[in-house]
């Protein structure tokens, strides 16, 4: 094994990444980390099949799980560990852990209720990180093939790439991340400031701040990572759609700005869209899928005979209008008098945590922001336990929420209430990746073009043939339902004014 240190700055972050060359495989792990690794090995001796390589690999787990899923909280910081997953790259693996576990480099969870994986978390409890501050991490090359041609088959989804070819075929060289400028400008969001690393309480401090450098790597080492999931969201999921937002303005295609046109309200608007399309064939296939062909009918007939009276095109039209016009954030605020500000100006309100099983307080900026978070619990809140604000909005519109409650209601499974925003995910996912970005690709094929789920992306010199486009075909897909959207300009604000 071969180790290789990162050019050396001024700076207090020195990052890096593992790197395969025939594979380009690339894991993040911070130093710490390896260095404690390291010598343990040498105090004391691992089992008969230890692979350096390896173990390294399965360490880093513990970042890039996380990583790659940006909105999930894990509580205490412990990381579940599909062993099937692991069985198939190293079938050895249960030996990596327990060693781990022994020299006193990971804390572990067995299995629990609810749980079917065991969890693990750096023993930072263990580990001496006096003076510490900022994350830093170690390259090393990957040697072992084996392990790595089975994580390629798992990173690498070939009926995603085929399917979505259009949009992964612009993920090449051209997509080019300025990492020492984002170091010099948020270097902060890099570190830990003195804050306690024991697991005495969950930090998010830590938790983000591997996130953020976990992304950041990974699109400085140009990994790219592609999947898509018809049996769940069917969104397409990529380095664009974990990359945090204020990372934005370092990635460029070929040195030129990146740009993109957001659907706003998207998920209020897809509701309104299905609710407005029950007799589209798109919709219901779409509608079968997600609910099961036997319940279809049932559903649809429920539906119209609600969605076709007086009451509920009286009650619906504002709402509907709210949501075209992008307003639907501004349309709520009202109808919550009882949320204020606290003495700072700042909005913070409690909303449970399905991955911890607690509630959380949450802050926001404005009451807008905090309307964007109440909307999703409004629309996927579980009925058995529905939220104070969901009936309050079922005051105000109750025969919508009938409608909601029909989706909801479908199955008789525990979490049946899911399968609504898995509709509104699949009918998005039908529209931005099946629909119009391809129709653009064929009109436009040497046009660049990702997705961030509601979102469509282009260098700035194509953006007003995207932005063109986009509405037109729109206009087509949902015959004449016309969202509003969002232009964002991916540069600072100094730059925005020299390109403009």
């Amino acid at each position: 094994m071969q180790q290789y240190k990162s050019k050396k700055s001024n700076r207090k972050i020195n990052a890096s990444a593992f790197y395969h060359e025939d594979y380009q495989w690339k894991v993040v792990l911070p130093t710490i980390i390896v260095n404690y690794l390291q010598e343990k090995v040498r105090e004391q001796q691992p089992f008969k099949e230890f692979k350096m390589n390896n173990a390294l690999y399965f360490l880093s787990l513990v970042i890039s799980i996380p990583a790659y899923q940006k909105d999930k909280t894990y509580l205490w910081g412990y990381i579940p560990m599909d062993s099937q997953r692991l069985k198939k790259k190293d079938s050895n693996y249960s030996k990596y852990f327990e060693y781990f576990l022994q020299i006193g480099l990971l804390q572990g969870k067995g299995h629990s209720k609810g749980r079917t994986c065991k969890r693990y978390r750096y023993n930072y409890e263990n580990i001496n990180l006096e003076g510490v501050e900022c994350l830093d991490f170690s390259i090393f090359e990957m040697t072992d093939k084996f392990l790595t041609k089975n994580l390629l088959k798992e990173v690498v989804d070939n009926d995603t790439i085929l399917s979505c070819s259009h949009l992964s075929k612009w993920f090449d060289n051209g997509l080019f991340f300025d990492f020492d400028r984002l170091n010099n400008d948020l270097s902060s969001e890099f570190c830990y400031n003195k804050y306690s690393l024991s697991y005495a309480r969950l930090n998010p401090v830590i938790a983000k701040a591997y996130k953020y450098w976990h992304s950041a790597l990974m699109l400085k080492e140009q990994c790219f990572r592609i999947s898509r999931n018809s049996d769940s969201d069917n969104r397409l999921h990529t380095n664009l759609t974990n990359m945090p937002s204020k990372f934005r303005p370092y990635l460029t295609y070929y040195g030129e700005n990146i740009q993109s046109l957001d659907i706003k309200n998207s998920q209020p608007y897809f509701m309104v869209l299905v609710l407005e399309s029950l007799n589209n064939s798109k919709i219901l296939e779409i509608m079968s899928r997600v609910f099961g062909n036997d319940n279809i009918g049932n559903i649809q007939q429920k539906l119209q005979q609600i969605t076709s009276s007086k009451a509920f095109q009286e009650e619906f039209a504002p709402l509907k209008k709210a949501v075209l016009t992008g307003q639907f954030y501004e349309f709520l605020m009202p109808l919550f008098t009882d949320i204020h500000p606290d003495y700072d100006g700042v909005f913070r309100k409690s909303f449970y945590n399905s991955d911890t099983g607690k509630a959380e307080v949450y802050e926001f900026p404005t009451k807008r922001d905090l309307m964007k978070k109440l909307t999703l619990q409004i629309l996927y809140t579980p009925l058995k336990r529905p939220s104070k604000e969901y009936l309050i909005f079922k005051q105000h519109f109750p025969l919508l929420c009938e409608c909601i409650e029909i989706f909801k209601t479908t199955s008789d499974e525990k979490d049946s209430f899911k399968l609504f925003p898995r509709l509104l995910q699949q009918v998005e996912s039908d529209c931005v990746i099946d629909t119009i970005t391809k129709q653009i690709a064929e009109i436009n094929p040497d046009m660049p073009l990702w997705t961030i789920h509601d979102s469509f992306c282009t260098t700035q010199s194509w953006f007003p043939i995207l932005e063109f486009m986009v509405q037109e075909l729109f206009l087509s897909y949902s015959q004449g339902v016309l969202p509003s959207f969002k232009p964002e300009l991916w540069c600072n604000t100094d730059e925005c004014l020299k390109v403009a």
